[in-house]
């Protein structure tokens, strides 16, 4: 039993998050509108498809079963993190290592699992293991994303990962 690769790729394009949303009253539909609250989010989600198609062959059926996703976010470093006159191409001493500052990694992977629904797997629910990190471009680097989905493949007559009747924690000892 193990992880086995499915597909690898890279996307670029600026990362946007999802799950944001937003209500209005549509007085012209008599009801509410409910709407991504992420400005370019949708270009987002389209670099993904576009890149997720692009890395599979025409035809492939959709991932189904126990899918596991690695992601590493691309994010461009600001302006304010690099020196000014000779030292305009340097990092200051002072600047973070990580993009520890918004967008949350958290909805930059729910908006690309929910780009992915329908294009490489049937729903973003088959997801049992998941892995996310935002990293800033190194210079000449464009934004975007690398991502690696593996399947969960049985061998024949191998017993499951974890058996349905066992206890979920560990029972305590007072020794």
């Amino acid at each position: 039993m193990a992880w086995k690769l499915a597909v690898q790729f890279r996307v670029v394009g600026t990362p946007r998050p999802g799950g944001s949303k937003k209500g209005f009253f549509n007085k012209a539909l008599g009801r509410v509108m409910i709407v991504d609250d992420c400005k370019g989010n949708k270009t987002w989600r389209q670099d993904v498809k576009m890149a997720a198609i692009a890395a599979v062959e025409p035809g492939a059926p959709l991932l189904d079963g126990c899918l596991m996703i690695d992601v590493t976010f691309y994010l461009t470093r600001p302006q304010g993190h690099y020196g000014s006159g000779l030292n305009a191409s340097m990092i200051k001493e002072s600047a973070p290592p990580f993009p520890n500052v918004m967008p949350d990694t958290t909805k930059l992977l729910r908006s690309t699992e929910d780009a992915l629904t329908g294009i490489l797997w049937v729903d973003d629910a088959r997801i049992t293991d998941q892995q996310a990190r935002k990293r800033y471009c190194e210079p000449g680097q464009p934004p975007g994303a690398e991502i690696s989905i593996s399947v969960w493949e049985r061998e024949p007559g191998a017993v499951r990962p974890q058996p349905a009747d066992a206890p979920l924690f560990a029972e305590a000892t007072n020794d």
